[in-house]
């Protein structure tokens, strides 16, 4: 009665120690590799239960969600010899967990082995690149073509051949090296087109193409198993040593154009008055002629009316301009002397202006 018991007692016990080493899971955050004696077996990349042969199979998880890296700060050379002090971070992702654990073992050299990367891309960039424009809204251009270039990696004609397919492998990429338009010493590299591609893939020289420089590249995940999503720009900063010398000449050079717009709004200012100033005095001149012709005009059409007036009754024109030189004489009690015979008081002596004979007043 004893014995179903035991082995009651010792199946559960093996079930204890075998279940969780044969059944394991995969979080969707992670991928998994399975290894028996350090051979690798199968990979995982889907989440669920999985199975593995219980104390033979090892299993080794990696995170697959977009991984950060702080890239160290580097003092970089601009393409105008220019000191830039550059902190970028990059963030990259597992896409192949069998190559990336032959190669990068883990997440720390892993981490190494994509900043020198970055670095190199990042220091070759720079160097085709002014300051003005690394500091600039041009760095979203900048840091797009930076991460294109963190994730490829160069090979020589010969390692190329050697890909499935050959040159025509589907990740195989070409590119040419040659001026950039409008600049002077500046190689940058473009794509080929569908016809160029043909022609180096016949001949690692096209005629074509003269002499330009051809590269081939292939994927970065093809030689890590991870693939570089982007590279950010978080800084870029003047080195500490020649930081006060650089906001000094920033402040000279912007005291040197706020005189400038200073001293041509002073001129412009001078050549606004002058003109106005000009025109003024045109429209003052303008006015005060048309406003003595208006009154030659006006004292002309009044001479003209007031000598019809006097050719029509001479004789009231006397009288009225005699008793305007009365109003005026005899105002302020004023005390007159004259000859009896004054024509001025002929007037007074009759309203016809007839004076007396005997002449006596």
């Amino acid at each position: 009665m004893k014995i179903p018991g035991i082995a009651l007692l010792v199946v559960l016990i093996a079930s204890l120690l075998l279940v969780p080493n044969i059944f394991y899971t995969v979080d969707e955050t992670q991928l998994a590799i399975v290894t028996r004696f350090g051979q690798f077996k199968e990979s995982h990349k889907t989440p669920g239960l999985k199975v593995k042969t219980p104390f033979v199979d090892s299993i080794i998880k990696f995170d697959r969600r977009l991984l950060r890296l702080d890239a160290p700060p580097a003092s970089l050379l601009t393409k105008d010899k220019r000191n830039l002090v550059i902190d970028a971070y990059v963030r990259y992702r597992i896409v192949d967990p069998i190559l990336f654990f032959r190669l990068l073992r883990n997440e720390n050299q892993a981490n190494s082995r994509v900043s020198d990367i970055v670095a190199s891309s990042l220091r070759r960039e720079v160097a085709l690149d002014d300051q003005e424009e690394i500091i600039s809204d041009n760095r979203e251009e900048i840091m797009t073509r930076i991460s294109r270039a963190s994730n490829q990696q160069e090979i020589s004609r010969a390692d190329a051949l050697k890909l499935e397919d050959g040159l025509r492998n589907s990740d195989l990429m070409f590119f040419i090296d040659e001026l950039e338009k409008g600049e002077t010493g500046v190689i940058r590299q473009r794509d080929v087109s569908d016809s160029e591609r043909l022609g180096i893939i016949d001949n690692p020289q096209p005629p074509e193409l003269g002499s330009a420089e051809i590269t081939y590249a292939i994927p970065i995940r093809l030689v890590l198993g991870i693939d570089i999503v982007d590279v950010r720009i978080k800084r870029a900063d003047f080195p500490s040593e020649i930081e006060e010398s650089v906001f000094q000449r920033m402040r000279a050079e912007r005291f040197r154009i706020a005189s400038g717009l200073r001293a041509d709004g002073s001129r412009r200012e001078a050549e606004i008055r002058a003109d106005v100033d000009k025109k003024v005095q045109v429209i003052t001149q303008s006015a005060d002629g048309r406003a003595a012709e208006l009154r030659g005009e006006g004292e002309g059409e009044a001479i003209r009316i007031l000598a019809e007036a006097l050719n029509l009754d001479p004789e009231f024109y006397s009288f009225r301009r005699s008793l305007e030189a009365y109003s005026k004489a005899f105002a302020n009690d004023t005390t007159l002397v004259l000859k009896s015979d004054s024509d001025f008081l002929r007037f007074l002596e009759s309203s016809s202006g007839v004076q007396p004979s005997n002449g006596t007043r």
